[in-house]
């Protein structure tokens, strides 16, 4: 089962890295898709302060994801690595949720979409139940299938 587990790290980091470099290379193109329309004009343009954030928000996404590559290979103590990794991502996902969801419900004022925010929010979900259900469910996922490590040292 470790094997799985480790494709499944592997493929969370490099949707991770495909989307941050995204959101720090194209920032306007992807918040273009989700800005409301000025009411007056009826246009939409990306404030320039809005891609900057979504630039730092893609440095935090890549920054999260060194992480999860470093508790791809097993190795000693690698399921509490994994649990530490996985809780520091509930806690992110459980407060951009509330974020996302609280705006939804104020979305004239939030400069977004109800629907994008709405979407930003189910898509949040996915992950935040693999992380739930790997660290409070099943938490021996997690661990190694192999043997754990000798010591080095000899014994005298």
């Amino acid at each position: 089962m470790t094997r799985v587990f480790q494709i499944g790290l592997a493929i969370e980091s490099f949707l991770n890295i495909v989307g941050a470099l995204l959101f720090i290379l194209y920032p306007e193109w992807c918040l273009s898709f989700v800005v409301a329309a000025d009411p007056e004009t009826s246009s939409t343009s990306v404030p320039s302060s809005s891609a900057v954030l979504w630039q730092f928000y893609g440095a935090m996404v890549l920054a999260l994801t060194v992480p999860i590559i470093q508790c791809i290979p097993n190795s000693e103590a690698v399921a509490e690595k994994r649990r530490i990794v996985f809780q520091t991502l509930i806690a992110g996902e459980v407060l951009l949720e509330a974020v996302l969801l609280w705006h939804s419900t104020r979305s004239e004022q939030s400069g977004f979409t109800l629907t994008a925010l709405l979407l930003a929010a189910v898509n949040l979900l996915p992950a935040l139940a693999w992380h739930s259900f790997v660290v409070y469910v099943k938490p021996r996922l997690m661990q190694s299938d192999e043997a754990p490590a000798k010591s080095a040292k000899k014994n005298l």
